[in-house]
């Protein structure tokens, strides 16, 4: 891990380390983690690690943050930032380039749009909990949450389905190492892939999103080779490993909170409400940015060039905007979360993932209406970084 000299803009009181990789305090949960931290540091501080940047947690400083791209730029998303680092389209753009892009992709993620996956996220639910009837016990990860959002990404996107095993690796390599040139090495091979699949739709179109993309009008031409690689990078790292995590975080609340999994057991038509609560409890991502100018934020000095994380899980535990935000409530007046982001680059996928997780939650508990955490395993680590999750959950079923 790279370490940084303390900057001279940076006021001493605010230097706090903390390695949103690998950090002790999120050693055992990271959201339990992430509270100590906000208790511990200042709402926007600078930690020396991974090269030095900023962290913030206040919710109104990352919403100011994340609706002002002008001045904190998403074309960076690397800690430390790296100019190789592969482009992701539109994720890694600014206005007004990012609108042109996210306008042609909005087209293919509309909530009507995709209303005709429903048949194949049900197929996929229970196809995998089938496998699970009369099992004393499964690694939930492993049966089913590293699966039916894979499996059903793969079939909208165009990926090869008997390849599934194998991309979810790359990407799960990405996102789990803390080591920019290993995680650059996974970037590459991922890009390696993607060059083959795309070359093939090319020669071969298909009904499926890459194909369409292949052949969409776009400011009245075709997207080019390099535009089309840098849009699907965003659709593997997306497809096959965003949803993955809330199912995981869910499914593990569920185990653990039988009130709650009662109460939805007997009110299957709250799994929306019940998804939203969830994700706003758990919810998983960080958010970098760069920043393009000097600025002052949060009573500090920012200088053109320096890195900010966003720490959007806090946004959902801030007892301002949620009260008793510790609790999981299916009847929740208001939530307010960024789990999906906020402003301009809030996630395409949203959809879909909330389609997922409601098929999820509804066919799981027809199938399995009392389970728990398996007291004989030890529970995994989590894991930090990027997009931060559970590696695995080990389940007892009812028999």
């Amino acid at each position: 891990m790279v370490m940084a000299e303390v900057p001279a803009h940076v006021p001493a009181d605010r230097v706090f380390p903390f390695d949103y990789h690998n950090d002790p305090l999120i050693a055992e949960d990271v959201h339990d983690g992430l509270l100590k931290l906000r208790q511990a540091a200042p709402p926007i501080f600078w930690t020396p690690t991974h090269g030095g940047h900023w962290i913030v947690s206040d919710s109104d400083l990352i919403s100011s943050i994340l609706k002002t791209p002008a001045l904190f730029s998403s074309k960076q998303l690397q800690i430390p930032p790296r100019e190789d680092a592969p482009r992701m389209i539109p994720e890694s753009l600014d206005p007004p380039e990012h609108l042109l892009y996210r306008h042609l992709m909005m087209e293919y993620f509309e909530k009507s749009r995709i209303a005709h996956l429903q048949e194949r996220v049900s197929y996929w639910t229970d196809t995998l909990l089938a496998d699970l009837k009369g099992k004393q016990d499964c690694e939930f990860v492993d049966a089913v949450a590293s699966r039916l959002p894979v499996y059903v990404f793969m079939e909208f996107a165009g990926f090869p389905l008997d390849r599934a095993d194998d991309f979810r690796a790359l990407v799960d390599g990405m996102f789990r190492s803390s080591d920019p040139m290993q995680r650059q090495q996974f970037a590459m091979r991922i890009m390696g892939e993607l060059q083959q699949l795309i070359a093939a739709r090319m020669a071969e179109p298909k009904d499926d999103i890459l194909s369409k993309l292949i052949e969409a009008d776009f400011q009245g031409r075709k997207l080019n080779f390099e535009e089309l690689m840098s849009i699907g990078f965003l659709l593997f790292l997306a497809g096959l490993d965003t949803v993955t995590n809330a199912m995981t975080f869910g499914i593990r609340h569920l185990a653990r909170d039988a009130s709650f999994r009662a109460k939805l057991r007997n009110n299957p038509d709250k799994s929306p409400e019940a998804v939203e609560e969830l994700l706003r409890r758990y919810t998983f991502p960080t958010l970098p940015r760069q920043v393009t100018e000097d600025t002052e934020l949060g009573g500090v000095s920012l200088k053109a060039g320096d890195m900010v994380l966003c720490l959007i899980a806090l946004v959902g535990l801030d007892e301002k905007l949620n009260p008793d935000a510790l609790a999981v409530d299916l009847d929740r007046e208001k939530r307010t979360h960024f789990a999906f982001g906020t402003g301009g680059h809030t996630c395409l996928g949203r959809h879909l993932a909330k389609m997922e997780l409601e098929t999820l939650y509804r066919r799981w508990l027809e199938a399995f209406p009392d389970f728990e955490i398996d007291p004989s395993r030890k529970a995994a680590a989590p894991r930090g970084g990027a997009v931060m999750g559970i590696p695995e959950l080990w389940l007892r079923l009812p028999v």
